[in-house]
């Protein structure tokens, strides 16, 4: 039997260590700019609803003027109206940094529905939820949500989206 020195068992584990630390790292990205590469590899987004198709998430900069925050609720969700709505997670400022989310809805889009955001990050991070409908007269467009990380450097870890359809004051 060939006897193994510490030594190697201790580089060997270092190296182990080494490259789990070395995985998560690539796997976060660190804001600095608005251009990451390999953004949107983060993102899972779940749920379902007819006329309601999840399109993309992008890295990007907080628009001038800022999108506002949508004033729906369970009860009285806003109503979407045709072409490109624009609406801020949190509170969105002009030039920040921002995670922005764009959905597609088309006119087969009916009722209400629920979109919850759920951002993790070393700063910026948090959680926000929009309700939103079809507006009186079917109409298609896309639904771009803006969640503002704010103008320092940050680690972003995960973007959680949910979509589903909800009735009334019903909405969870």
């Amino acid at each position: 039997m060939r006897r193994v020195s510490g030594r190697v068992i201790y580089s060997v584990t270092a190296a182990a260590i080494l490259a789990l630390v070395a995985g998560f790292a690539m796997a976060s990205i660190t804001l600095t700019n608005t251009t990451q590469t390999g953004e949107g590899n983060y993102v899972n987004s779940s749920g379902g609803v007819t006329g309601v198709t999840y399109t993309s998430t992008v890295l990007g900069a907080t628009t001038n003027p800022a999108p506002s925050a949508s004033s729906g609720s369970a009860g009285a969700p806003q109503a979407v109206v045709t072409a490109a709505n624009a609406f801020c997670v949190n509170t969105c400022t002009a030039g920040d940094f921002a995670q922005v989310i764009t959905y597609t809805f088309t006119t087969s889009m009916s009722g209400s529905i629920l979109i919850s955001v759920q951002v993790t990050a070393s700063a910026g991070g948090g959680s926000g939820t929009l309700y939103l409908k079809q507006a009186g007269t079917a109409v298609g467009g896309t639904i771009v949500l803006t969640w503002d990380l704010g103008t320092g450097s940050s680690t972003l870890t995960a973007v959680t989206l949910g979509l589903q359809q909800c009735s009334g004051a019903t909405c969870p």
